[in-house]
């Protein structure tokens, strides 16, 4: 039996944790497919996977993709 694919995705921006399968960067994105199932695609090289979980990650202040996350404006 397969292993279950999980994914860790930030609510608000859509971000997944973790690298790329192909190409090792961790510059992925969520995504939803005609099914309506879950998986991701990396803004990398284009490589896209589906997820059978999605482990959702609330608030913004360790999300890499809002470099302004957790900073009070002056």
């Amino acid at each position: 039996m397969a292993e279950e694919v999980v994914i860790e995705a930030f609510r608000v921006s859509g971000y997944v944790r973790g690298p790329c399968t192909k190409c090792n960067k961790e510059n992925r994105g969520l995504v939803m497919f005609d099914d309506y199932g879950l998986g991701w695609e990396c803004l990398e090289c284009g490589e896209v996977g589906h997820a059978d979980r999605v482990e959702w990650v609330d608030g913004t202040d360790a999300d890499p993709s809002m470099p302004d996350a957790g900073l009070d404006d002056p």
